[in-house]
Parts: structure tokens; sequence; C-alpha cells
């Protein structure tokens, strides 16, 4: 199997799709051949994910322009020496989505500075893409501004390191404890992220998102 998708070593998404463990985990492809894929076998916390030979699991991949998956059957399944699912490829390759930034609610705790200046602000997001976030500001910046920003995902997920150019900005009035503030909301366009954060991001928000539609969220 040749696609630019699926490569040794490339981060990818494995979707169980029956029994008690269904769901999403993070995987890595250890190795491939024109019929099956060797895969990193998923683990919550310290403990592996039971899949059995057996099952039958998707596998999706973030590329440079879509989300991809393949479909298989677990034919292998190893702890010693290194943990490793073996996989009988049964579909062919099927773009499930454009690589274009779906925009998904969520609160993440955020850091960020101007450029070139040390003072740290603490905010959060509003909504996040993989293209850009909107942030509430507790002073304000002007549009065009650039800023450092450590963005906060959930554990066991890393923090990213970026920078984002200020494209908007919108104020809005609301009631905080029986008293009318102004609220600043800020339009953040990643300028400066390294590519593999960037799609380490993608699959958190598409993991994040097939949670939201399950609860009957739906993109905009």
């Amino acid at each position: 199997m040749k696609h630019k998708a699926f490569l040794p070593n490339k981060k990818v998404s494995i979707r169980v799709i029956e029994g008690d463990y269904q769901g999403y985990y993070n995987s890595r492809i250890e190795g491939i051949n024109d019929e099956e894929l060797l895969l990193a076998l998923p683990f919550i916390g310290t403990v592996p994910v039971p899949i059995r030979i057996g099952e039958r699991i998707s596998v999706y991949s973030v590329s440079d322009d879509a989300i991809y998956r393949v479909d298989g059957e677990i034919i292998k399944r190893q702890l010693e020496p290194v943990p490793l699912l073996q996989l009988k490829i049964s579909s062919d390759i099927v773009r499930v989505q454009r690589r274009r930034y779906v925009r998904v609610p969520i609160v993440l705790n955020i850091q960020y500075k101007l450029k070139d200046v040390d003072r740290i602000y603490y905010t959060y997001s509003k909504d996040i893409s993989g293209g850009g976030i909107r942030v509430v500001l507790p002073e304000p910046l002007k549009i065009h501004d650039i800023i450092e920003m450590r963005v906060e995902l959930p554990s066991p997920e890393l923090p990213i390191d970026c920078e984002g150019e200020i494209v908007w900005i919108d104020t809005q009035e609301m009631m905080v404890n029986k008293r009318r503030e102004e609220i600043i909301h800020a339009g953040v366009r990643f300028t400066l992220i390294e590519e593999k954060e960037r799609e380490r991001l993608i699959r958190f928000l598409f993991n994040y998102q097939r949670n939201l539609i399950k609860k009957g969220w739906k993109s905009g």
C-alpha cells in the first residue's frame, strides 16, 4: 500500500468499532506493505487496550490535504518485545474529510504575550481549529499584533507552542455577577507553528469532534 497518509512512523488514530472498548485511540505506523499495517498497540494510561485478534478496526491518518481512512482486521497482537498490532487491510484508502480547518468549540487554557515583550497573560479559548483560535483577551490588543502562545491541551497531550496574528477583535457586553462587563474576543491566525504540531492538534480536534458529534453537535 503506497499512500502519503500511510507511512512508517506516521501517527494515526485507531477506531475500535465494536465491543466494550469501542472508541478512538492514538497509535503509530510501525511497518507497512501492500496487504498489512503494523501498528503500535494503544494504551489507556499504562494498560494496553484489549484489542483482540479478529476485531475489525479503522485507521485514520491526517495528511496535508485531508483525513484518510483504511479498514482491516487484526490478525496478530503482541506485548513483547514491543507492543504491536498486525492489521490485515480489507478496504481501499478513502478520504473521509477534506483538510479544511473545522472550528471546534472547546475551552483551553492559553498563555500568551506580545512578541518581544516579557509580560505574560493567562486566558482561555472559545474555539479552535488547525488554522487559528478564538480567545478572550484580558487586555486590549490591536489587529495585526503578533503574539506568542502556549495552548494547553488536556492530559496526556503536551501543550502546543506557536505564534499568531490578531486578525479580528470583537467586544461584547455581558452581565457578570449582576454587573455589565465588556468581554473582548479576538481571532488569532496561526502564523508560526511546526507542521507536526499542527497535525497533532488536528488529530486531537478530530477525536474531540467525534465525541461532540455523538452528543448531537454539528459543525457550522
